[in-house]
């Protein structure tokens, strides 16, 4: 057994040492996978006449993907433990394939049988939600621009699986029904994505107390601590893609199955687009990007087109494609955002993409559901006008009083990283130093100068310094204590005297007072 581990473990080697970031593109994998199935594209049969199917198909997978997210929260040590096992994951993806294998045999040329199509839609979603928990785990570990970067890289593998899956529909195992490009895309995504982010080492948690105790309490404590701002972000994703999916489910039902598959068509090629801008801003032209404009920009985009829904519908496939295109671009934001902000507050991953995630899915479900499944057979055209002016105001007011522009400063610092190169791309990131004194400074020096400033107003000693420190990274008591060979109830006294030499009361506290003394130094 032994010598097949070893040899297992060389291959993988082998296989990212050809480009160490091969794994942050499990996103685009996995992405791909989501793409093919909830646009129907791969498994549909040629006697859908609507987006009946599909609508229920995507209401029922992203709805337990969701559920799984926000749960994850306040479940850390179990979910903690199968993100951190090479096997769980890849249990995952097989969760996934045999969902999707189920779907597929559910349909009118296999078994015809619903409750199959059911049962596949919730493995889909469940299988999913732990391979995108790890990617996000994954991505926070990253510095802001090259998680923008290898994000923009991802579209582009998305683009490539979608159109070599496409271009392999000319065979058909039955006739009318999914090609066996389809099959196959649906079956090997997920088993790649999960293989790709299974490559990667577990990081360590940086959960709130979670170090010292391992009770559900202290995982509730860091949730209870996350600032307003962050619930804040949260509400302004539920509202966008609720109103964004309310739209799009609306089109989606009411429009011939032939119109929609030739929008997603339409969409990948506009993802080619996106994908290239964010590249070239991020290599090429800034080093400090503002996504506070882009988050407004896209807000008053949608309350526009939500709010003249009726009169534009009459464009069909092209509204279907600009309402697409936005949605597809705040995706991107908020994935990128999600991890700059595990990044640069050091917390939890599982805290910050599942509820970021499991919020996002939870307005894509309701929104669908809204506009696929209650919208079309309730209301007439006056009422529709109503509820589509009410979303776009509601908005509105998300983006300018709930959670503006101002707030993005609030919550991430800024990109203002030296300039990234491809050549960067291609360097060896290494995730798992064992180092434990030089990887809190490397890993977070702007946080070092703000400590040091504040160790010395505070009159804190050299070993309230160090820890001072650590904890501005989000490390626990017992992980202070073994990194600096100290007993835990020494760490535990030393962490309160520094709580009560700066006034603070928890670690979340002390990080927010950290990045505000760092851009008070960085303004001067």
């Amino acid at each position: 057994m032994r010598p097949d581990i070893t040899k297992r473990k060389s291959f993988v080697d082998d296989l990212l040492s050809l480009w160490p970031g091969l794994r942050y593109l499990s996103l685009g994998v996995w992405l791909a996978w989501a793409f093919l199935a909830y646009s129907g594209t791969m498994w549909l049969s040629d006697v859908e006449v609507d987006g009946g199917n599909l609508s229920n198909m995507y209401i029922i997978s992203t709805g337990s993907f969701a559920l799984i997210c926000l749960l994850a929260p306040f479940f850390q040590r179990p979910v903690q433990m199968i993100l951190s096992s090479r096997r769980n994951l890849l249990c995952a993806g097989l969760l996934t394939v045999i969902g999707s294998l189920a779907i597929i045999l559910a349909g009118p040329y296999y078994l015809a049988a619903y409750w199959l199509f059911v049962l596949g839609d919730i493995l889909t979603g469940v299988g999913t939600a732990f391979i995108a928990l790890k990617i996000g785990e994954l991505y926070g570990e990253l510095k802001p621009q090259k998680a923008l970067v290898y994000t923009a890289l991802s579209q582009l593998v998305i683009v490539v699986i979608y159109f070599t899956a496409l271009g392999g529909e000319f065979y058909h195992p039955i006739e009318g029904g999914p090609s066996l490009a389809g099959i196959i895309s649906l079956v090997l995504l997920p088993m790649i994505a999960a293989f790709l982010v299974s490559t990667c080492p577990s990081t360590p948690n940086h959960i709130e107390g979670e170090p010292d105790e391992n009770s559900p309490e202290e995982y509730y404590r860091e949730i209870k601590s996350l600032s307003t701002v962050f619930w804040k972000f949260l509400i302004a994703i539920f509202i966008f893609t609720t109103a964004s999916s309310v739209i799009n489910g609306l089109i989606v039902s009411s429009s011939p199955l032939s119109i929609t598959l030739a929008g997603s068509n339409s969409l990948m090629l506009l993802r080619i687009v996106m994908s290239v801008l964010f590249l070239f801003f991020a290599l090429r032209v800034v080093k400090q990007i503002n996504f506070g404009k882009l988050y407004l920009l896209l807000m008053v985009l949608i309350a526009i087109l939500v709010a003249t829904s009726t009169l534009l519908e009459s464009m069909g496939i092209s509204f279907q494609i600009i309402i697409g295109f936005i949605s597809n671009t705040f995706d991107f934001v908020v994935w990128c955002l999600l991890a700059f902000i595990v990044y640069q507050r050091r917390i939890s991953s599982i805290t910050v993409f599942g509820l970021g995630r499991g919020v996002f899915m939870v307005g894509s479900t309701l929104g669908w559901y809204l506009g696929a499944q209650l919208m079309p057979g309730l209301i007439g055209d006056n009422l529709t006008t109503v509820i589509y002016i009410v979303l776009a105001l509601l908005i509105l007011l998300c983006a300018t009083l709930v959670f503006s522009e101002r707030d993005f400063d609030r919550l991430i610092s800024p990109i203002t990283e030296a300039e990234l190169t491809l050549k960067d791309l291609t360097r060896d990131l290494d995730l798992s130093s064992e180092d434990p004194t030089d990887e809190p400074r490397n890993h977070a020096r702007p946080f070092i100068q703000a400590c040091t400033r504040m160790g010395q107003i505070a009159r804190l000693s050299a070993r309230e310094q160090n820890i001072f420190e650590l904890l501005a990274l989000g490390r626990g008591s017992e992980n202070i204590a073994k990194r600096l060979s100290i007993s835990l109830n020494t760490a535990r006294t030393h962490t309160q005297n520094v709580y009560t030499k700066l006034n603070v009361h928890s670690r979340q506290e002390l990080i927010e007072l950290v990045e505000d003394e760092r851009k008070r130094q960085q303004d001067d």
